[in-house]
């Protein structure tokens, strides 16, 4: 359906539906009309007919009839047609002693009301039903002379009685079709508003999920760049105290590298937090987070002490060990993927610098093949504190290893670590991996692995 064909239809629909007890109004005063009007005018205009024996009575509680019937249809119309066609079939028998009819349009409005607000099944039966009484008062009619039509006053019974029959099965099959196209219209608006009513619903609740994964990306994010800058920095204050009296030069180059390292992650949180100004959350095209960025974070740590070792296989090029961007090249890898690796690396570097016990080599190797990206980083330093379940990825948290920051005495307790947390829920984003556990007696392994197809 086009959008103007729809315009049209909701227009059309929104019309009566704005003001429901005006069309009820209408609608009964139109069968008052119908109804009322032809017969105290036939009684009137036709001696035969006024002289027949109806009486004040018969007037009276034909008024009564009509004025009850009125009024069921007004009130039960919308909300039980079914009750409106009992009253429209039953309650204007009472006036044929009288020779009066006012159940024909009245059973016809029924029956249209019951295919429009309930069901066309209920109507079709209604219709049924009503034709059948009719067929038995034409029967009536054609033996005993009992009953009145308005539509033939003169000729043979049998006349009268087929031209009351024709007359109602046209008047019923008329309300039927009319009412079976209006409520078909009206249940295919209503259905259109409760499908719109539901994919609004359902945006909704996307964008619930998407503010989610939003939040949760951007809790790894701060994480993985606090946690970073942090340690470094905290490592590089703790050396720069150790050699302020006796080495000033290298103290001076400590402050310095301190600096570097506030301004870096600075940076990294306004890019990290700046996605949410950006239209559809796009993340900008350099991030400083790819594997071209490896040698240089692989430098940071050697910088300030820990024996990091790169291995970077990109499949066209790579050099171990020396940092620097001409020796990568990592086109043709999703940005995402990229990230992923580096804050793996991150974190990974950051949790050895923090609690691995005198590390003599922290190894880093990064290997991208045809169909995934594999990332392995192990350190041989002693595990503080180790929880052995729970390391394979998809299994629960693991408990980092280590002391607290800064203590000195016993180590700290095992812990559910949101870094190794956040590194799953970044591998499994992107359909991998991720293993983290203690290798042997003394180190730490985590191992990455990505499918290049991740999305």
């Amino acid at each position: 359906m086009t959008d103007g064909s729809a315009r049209a239809l909701d227009r059309a629909a929104s019309r009566w539906q704005r003001h429901p007890h005006v069309a009820d109004a209408l609608t009964t005063l139109s069968w008052v009309v119908l109804t009322a009007v032809p017969m105290f005018a036939a009684e009137s205009a036709d001696p035969a007919i006024a002289a027949r024996p109806v009486g004040p009575w018969g007037f009276g509680l034909g008024l009564v009839v009509v004025a009850i019937v009125a009024t069921t249809m007004v009130l039960l119309r919308r909300r039980n047609p079914v009750l409106l066609f009992l009253v429209s079939v039953t309650l204007p028998l009472v006036l044929l002693p009288f020779s009066l009819d006012v159940g024909a349009f009245a059973v016809a409005y029924a029956v249209f009301a019951i295919a429009v607000y309930d069901r066309v099944s209920r109507a079709w039966i209604a219709g049924a039903v009503a034709y059948a009484v009719t067929l038995v008062l034409s029967a009536v009619h054609l033996l005993t002379g009992f009953g009145f039509t308005p539509v033939n006053r003169s000729g043979s019974r049998l006349e009268t009685a087929l031209t009351w029959a024709a007359f109602d099965l046209l008047l019923l099959l008329v309300a039927l079709l009319w009412g079976q196209n209006a409520g078909n219209r009206r249940r295919y608006v209503a259905a259109l508003v409760e499908r719109a009513r539901i994919l609004e619903h359902e945006r909704d609740q996307e964008a619930q999920l998407a503010a989610l994964a939003e939040r949760s990306r951007i809790a790894r994010d701060v994480h993985d760049i606090v946690s970073h800058s942090l340690s470094v920095i905290v490592r590089l204050a703790d050396g720069t105290r150790a050699v302020f009296d006796a080495d000033p030069d290298r103290a001076r180059e400590a402050v310095g590298q301190i600096g570097g390292v506030a301004r870096s992650s600075l940076d990294e949180m306004r890019r990290a937090l700046g996605v949410l100004e950006r239209p559809n959350g796009q993340e900008s095209a350099r991030t400083g987070t790819g594997l071209e960025d490896l040698p240089r974070l692989a430098e940071v740590y050697r910088g300030i002490g820990l024996p990091v070792r790169l291995d970077l296989d990109l499949g066209r090029a790579g050099r171990e060990g020396t940092p620097g961007p001409a020796a990568v090249d990592a086109q043709g890898i999703p940005a995402g993927l990229q990230m992923t690796v580096f804050r793996v690396v991150q974190e990974s570097l950051t949790n050895a610098l923090r609690h691995a016990e005198a590390p003599t080599q922290v190894r880093v190797e990064v290997r991208v093949d045809e169909d995934a990206i594999h990332a392995e980083i192990r350190d041989d330093g002693a595990v503080a504190t180790v929880a052995a379940e729970g390391t394979r990825s998809g299994h629960g948290g693991t408990p980092e290893r280590g002391r607290a920051s800064g203590s000195e005495g016993a180590p700290a307790p095992a812990r559910v670590g949101r870094g190794l947390l956040g590194m799953r829920e970044r591998a499994a984003l992107y359909g991998g991996t991720l293993d983290a556990g203690p290798s042997g007696a003394r180190g730490w392994t985590v191992r990455l692995a990505l499918p290049r197809s991740g999305s």
